[in-house]
């Protein structure tokens, strides 16, 4: 490149187009000479050819194989006249998941729509590299970049193969690649601490860092927290992520040298229901488990992710509480309704037996062992209105209407219009 621009045989771009930027390579935002596509370039630096061979080689021959809708696709691999590679992949118009993570508007996360997008999109893009045997090695919000459709809605695809390589579900490797705050504990222990160790790795760290990716996504924020920050105290962002009990997706350290608060369950400030939430934690809890021996497998993972994203959200409106709910549920005909009121219950706190529901102003009749096709189709405008036929027991104090004075009837009067 000279100058401010980079030209290939067939595509051109400033240098000023950053769309990213790593240790052995630069993206830009280029365009097409003779068409004027859009594209993006990821162009390797010097130090990129300090690495083996068979290393930069791997980047281009794992995306040569690789063919997903959920995985940015390589167009070509191109050279500058320094004979320096370049790769013209797809221009994702949307950025990154990074990039709407830090958007204000999902400060607490993402509203619940787009996150079981990006869960649909992660989980069958991850599904497509396990089918290859490919072990991403880097999963991060900043790696999951975002096309945007004419109809507005989003598709999510995996990017950067600079550190993906080949790797058997029973396989283990030995070197170290990632980024901190979403790096598996043994290979954070290794990299960040420099605390030497003969831990091999499996397919697992991916898993780990899907999970705390997914937390990110969820809530806005990193699930490990240590005070003043993962990057300033890294020997308790180590303590926090080894030390995590079982069943806990987040540790907070609130004051310097003081304890962590562990959390069980998503905070009440994210934008998901309580009814996905609920679906969410146990997957996060499996996959978040720093012993490799004690982490979900990928087979668990896409069972329990499938699972979640196959439901279909019932909406219910609880008028004695002010709450909407949303209920996931199976449409299959072997899913019968007092599932529903289970859960339903659950969500609540109205027991069984006391739950009246209507649906446009009319009382819906429906028995347990009804299926779940028998519910009218719901809407977050137009839910099912849930009412309790237990009666609510007022404990305020009654209500007294003070009586009239003589100062009362002076006031009042005083400003009378004389006749």
């Amino acid at each position: 490149m000279s100058g401010i621009t980079g030209s290939t045989p067939n595509y051109l771009w400033s240098v000023h187009d950053v769309l990213g930027q790593g240790a052995t390579a630069s993206v830009y935002k280029a365009r097409n000479k003779r068409s004027g596509e859009l594209v993006a370039v990821k162009v390797f630096n010097v130090l990129s050819y300090s690495r083996p061979h068979d290393v930069q080689m791997r980047e281009f021959e794992m995306l040569k194989k690789l063919n997903h809708s959920n995985i940015v696709r390589l167009f070509a691999v191109e050279e500058l006249q320094t004979k320096q590679k370049v790769l013209v992949m797809e221009y994702c118009s949307g950025g990154s998941l990074l990039t709407l993570l830090e958007d204000p508007e999902n400060a607490f996360g993402l509203p619940e729509a787009e996150y079981l997008t990006v869960l649909q999109c992660v989980v069958q893009g991850m599904n497509h590299l396990r089918e290859y045997g490919v072990v991403h090695r880097d999963i991060k919000p900043g790696n999951i970049m975002r096309q945007v459709g004419e109809d507005g809605k989003s598709v999510y695809k995996l990017t950067d193969f600079g550190a993906a390589r080949e790797l058997e579900d029973d396989e283990k490797f030995m070197s170290i690649y990632g980024t901190e705050e979403y790096l598996h504990p043994d290979m954070y222990e290794r990299a960040v601490l420099r605390k030497p160790h003969q831990k091999s790795y499996g397919v697992s760290v991916d898993l780990w860092s899907i999970g705390v990716t997914l937390y990110h996504s969820a809530t806005g924020s990193l699930p490990f927290t240590p005070f003043e920050g993962p990057r300033k105290n890294k020997l308790t962002m180590y303590k926090i992520t080894t030390e995590k009990p079982a069943g806990a997706i987040a540790g907070t350290q609130r004051v310097e040298g003081g304890p962590i608060e562990w959390s069980y369950h998503l905070p009440y400030s994210c934008q998901l229901s309580q009814g996905l939430k609920a679906l969410l934690v146990p997957v996060l809890a499996g996959i978040m488990e720093a012993d490799q021996g004690r982490c979900w497998g990928f087979d668990q993972f896409f069972t329990a992710t499938t699972d979640v994203l196959q439901r279909q959200p019932v909406y219910v409106f609880s008028l004695q509480q002010a709450m909407a709910h949303s209920i996931y549920v199976h449409h299959y005909n072997t899913y019968v309704l007092s599932v529903f009121f289970e859960e339903v219950a659950a969500q609540t706190g109205i027991g069984i037996p006391q739950q009246q529901l209507m649906y446009l102003g009319h009382d819906l009749v429906l028995e347990g062992s009804m299926k779940v096709v028998n519910l009218p189709c719901t809407s977050s405008s137009q839910p099912l209105i849930l009412l309790s036929r237990m009666p609510e027991i007022n404990t305020s104090l009654p209500f007294r209407e003070r009586k009239a004075n003589r100062d009362d009837l002076h006031v009042s009067f005083g400003h009378l219009p004389s006749r």
